[in-house]
C-alpha cells in the first residue's frame, strides 16, 4: 500500500509539472516591513515578513535573499570590480578606498525564520542562502520572518546617505530582497553595481524617522503618525511591484500634478539654490508627455508616480525615480522622461535586466528620444537633434563595432569586460535593435507590435524570444534570425553598391554584403528632377516582406542569406537616374555608409568630357 501511495504521489506531482510546463508562471512575494531609523548612527532596525508563493511546477528546498548594502565595503566584489575594470565609473574605485569604518554598509541578520521555525543560513557577500526546514511544494506558500540591523553606507552609487547634492537618505536596495526564481532557476547575482531582477508582490512599508525629516517613497502614502519619541511613522503601500525605494531629507518640498483623471505625479525636491523654477515647470511638461506616452507604449497601470531628488544621477524603481535635481530645465526633463519610461520596460514589463539589460535600457532609451521629440514639437523644451533623431547613437554604435572593446549584446550586465561595452550594448545597441526592427518589418507593423508586446507581457518578465514572437505575429514575418545575428553573436552590418552599368536597355545594379549580418535592403532611386522611387529587397530568412512603411515601395525578389552578392535590373526609365541609395531612412545600422550611395550624375558629366 505504501509503495502504491508513493507511486501515486510521484505520478500526481509529475502530472502537475507536465500540465503546467507549457503555461506561464511566476512567483509572488508580499512584504511587510518596519524600519526604525537612527539618524545619529545612520542605522536602522528592520522587522520584515515575506509571504512567498511558489507558483512554479518545482518543489523548492532552499531560498536566497539579496543583502545589497554588504557591497559597500572595501574589498567587496563591487569594490574589487571597480578597481580592476579598465574604465571605472565616475571615480567609484576612489570612493571605496576612502570609506571610513562608519561609512560602510552592512546587513546584520539577527533572525531568519520559516513558518515560525528558525533557519540556518550562510552569507556570501550580498547573498544569503538558507536551506529550508520544510520544502515549498508547487502551489504552496511559506512565511519568512527576518530581524536585522542595517548600517546605511555613505552614498557611492545609487543608495546610501549624504548625496553630493545634500540629500540625507537615498534608500534603494535597502531591505533583504528575495531572489527571483523563474524557469531558469534562482538568480543569486552578487551585487556588482548594475541591474536588478525581482519578484512581483505587494509592499506594506512602515518607516519611523525623526519628525524633522520628510519621506518620499515608491508607493502611495497611506498615512502618517506622530510617535512619542519625536519620531514620525510613514506608511506606504505599493501593489503588483517588484521593489520599493524611499528617500528622506529635511529640505524636501512636495507638490503634485494630476497627469490625468486617474494618475498623479508627485515631486520632491530640495528648495535650495535655483531648483524651484525648473522643478515647478517639470510637472506640466510631463503631464503633456503622459498622453503621448500612453498611446504610444501602452497604458500606465498604476495611479501614482514619484519624482524624487536623491541618489547619484538617475535610477529607476517601481512607482518612483531617484534623480539628481540641481539641473537646468532641459536636463531635468530629459532625465525625468528617461527614468519614467523605465516604468514600462523595468517596472511593468520587467524583463530580467541583469541578463538582458538591453531590453530595459535600450527600449527605454528608444522611447526617451521619441518622447523628447514630441516635447520639442510642442515647444515645451529646447533641444537639438539631427534630422534622423537617432543618428548620434548610430554613430556611437559604429565606432563601438569597429573598436577593440566590442562584445555581443547577450552578456550578463555584470560580466562585460568594460563599462564602455556595457553602456553601448545596453543603451545604444538595444535602442538600435528596436529602430532597426522598425526598418525590417515596416513602421505600421512595428508600432502595432510595440503596443501588443506591452499588452501581452506586462507584469510577466518576458525574455528576448517573447518579444520577437510578438513581432513575428504582428508582422507575419520570421524574425528569429535577427535575434540570433544582432544580439547573440558578434557581427557587423555592411552593404555597398558594387557596380552599376547598362546592359541593353536595362540598368544593372550589383550590391554586395561585406559584413556577416544579412539584412533586407531598401533601395531608393533618385531621378534628375528630384523625384524618387523606392524598392525593398526582402531577406529569404524572413519568408515574406514588410508591407507598409514610412514610404511607398516596390518589392524585389529575395536576397538569399548564403549569397553575399545581389543583382537587379531596372528597365529603361522615362527620367534620368541621378542617384542610387541604400537605406535612405538611415535605420539600418550599416557600419560604413560611405559606399551606400552612387551618384550617377557625376558619372554622366565625366563621360561627356
Amino acid at each position: 500500500m505504501n509503495k502504491l501511495i508513493s507511486i501515486f504521489l510521484i505520478v500526481f506531482y509529475s502530472s502537475r509539472i507536465i500540465a503546467q510546463g507549457d503555461e506561464y508562471w511566476q512567483q509572488t512575494a508580499d512584504y511587510h516591513i518596519k524600519a526604525d531609523i537612527d539618524v545619529k548612527s545612520h542605522t536602522f532596525n528592520g522587522i520584515q515578513r515575506v509571504t512567498y508563493h511558489n507558483n512554479s511546477p518545482d518543489t523548492l528546498f532552499k531560498i536566497y535573499f539579496h543583502l545589497y548594502y554588504n557591497a559597500f565595503q572595501p574589498n567587496s566584489m563591487m569594490a574589487v570590480r571597480a578597481l580592476d575594470i579598465p574604465d571605472p565609473e565616475r571615480n567609484i574605485e576612489k570612493s571605496f578606498s576612502e570609506l571610513k569604518s562608519n561609512e560602510t554598509g552592512k546587513v546584520d541578520i539577527r533572525i531568519l525564520k520559516q513558518n515560525d521555525s528558525l533557519l540556518n543560513f550562510e552569507i556570501f557577500e550580498t547573498i544569503l542562502k538558507a536551506k529550508l526546514n520544510d520544502p515549498i511544494f508547487p502551489g504552496d506558500s511559506a512565511v519568512f520572518d527576518l530581524e536585522y540591523l542595517t548600517m546605511i553606507p555613505k552614498l557611492i552609487r545609487r543608495a546610501g546617505r549624504e548625496s553630493s547634492e545634500g540629500v540625507d537618505y537615498s534608500m534603494a536596495q535597502w531591505y533583504p530582497k528575495i531572489v527571483a526564481y523563474d524557469d531558469e532557476g534562482y538568480h543569486p547575482d552578487v551585487y556588482i553595481g548594475r541591474e536588478f531582477y525581482g519578484v512581483f508582490g505587494t509592499f506594506d512599508v512602515y518607516i519611523d524617522i525623526e519628525s524633522s525629516y520628510k519621506v518620499a517613497g515608491g508607493g502611495k502614502l497611506i498615512d502618517t503618525e506622530l510617535l512619542e519619541n519625536n519620531k514620525k511613522r510613514y506608511h506606504f503601500r505599493a501593489e503588483n511591484v517588484h521593489d520599493f525605494v524611499w528617500a528622506a531629507d529635511r529640505d524636501y518640498v512636495r507638490y503634485s500634478v494630476k497627469a490625468d483623471s486617474l494618475i498623479t505625479f508627485v515631486f520632491f525636491y530640495q528648495d535650495i539654490g535655483n531648483r524651484k523654477k525648473a522643478w515647478l515647470q517639470l510637472g506640466e511638461i510631463l503631464k503633456e508627455a503622459f498622453h503621448f506616452i500612453n498611446k504610444r507604449y501602452g497604458r500606465y497601470q498604476y495611479d501614482i508616480y514619484n519624482f524624487i531628488e536623491a541618489g547619484d544621477g538617475g535610477m529607476e524603481y517601481p512607482l518612483a525615480t531617484l534623480i539628481s535635481g540641481d539641473r537646468p530645465l532641459n536636463s531635468l526633463v530629459g532625465i525625468s522622461v528617461h527614468e519614467f519610461m523605465h516604468s514600462w520596460y523595468h517596472t511593468m514589463i520587467a524583463t530580467n535586466e541583469s541578463s538582458y539589460p538591453w531590453m530595459d535600457e535600450g527600449f527605454t532609451s528608444f522611447a526617451t528620444i521619441e518622447v523628447l521629440q514630441f516635447l520639442i514639437s510642442k515647444g515645451l523644451i529646447e533641444r537639438e537633434f539631427p534630422d534622423f533623431p537617432f543618428q548620434n547613437d548610430y554613430n556611437m554604435y559604429q565606432e563601438y563595432i569597429n573598436s577593440y572593446f566590442y562584445e555581443p549584446m547577450n552578456i550578463h550586465s555584470d560580466h562585460f569586460s568594460t563599462n564602455y561595452a556595457y553602456g553601448v550594448s545596453a543603451y545604444i545597441s538595444g535602442m538600435i535593435f528596436l529602430k532597426q526592427l522598425e526598418y525590417i518589418v515596416g513602421k505600421q507593423s512595428f508600432d502595432a507590435g510595440l503596443l501588443k508586446y506591452f499588452d501581452k507581457w506586462k507584469f510577466k518578465s518576458p525574455k528576448p524570444v517573447d518579444f520577437i514572437r510578438v513581432m513575428e505575429k504582428t508582422s507575419d514575418l520570421e524574425l528569429r534570425w535577427y535575434l540570433d545575428y544582432f544580439v547573440n553573436r558578434q557581427g557587423a552590418i555592411d552593404f555597398r553598391i558594387d557596380t552599376v552599368y547598362h546592359k541593353k536597355k536595362n540598368l544593372i545594379i550589383d550590391l554586395k554584403r561585406i559584413g556577416n549580418i544579412p539584412m533586407p535592403v531598401d533601395i531608393q532611386i533618385v531621378f534628375s528632377d528630384g523625384s524618387k522611387k523606392n524598392y525593398s529587397i526582402p531577406l529569404d530568412l524572413m519568408f515574406g516582406s514588410k508591407m507598409k512603411d514610412e514610404f511607398e515601395f516596390e518589392i524585389l525578389p529575395v536576397w538569399k542569406w548564403v549569397n553575399n552578392k545581389y543583382s537587379f535590373s531596372l528597365a529603361d526609365q522615362d527620367k534620368k537616374i541621378s542617384k542610387i541609395i541604400i537605406d535612405p531612412s538611415l535605420r539600418m545600422a550599416d557600419i560604413d555608409r560611405s559606399n551606400n550611395a552612387r551618384d550617377l550624375s557625376k558619372r554622366d558629366k565625366n563621360s561627356k568630357k
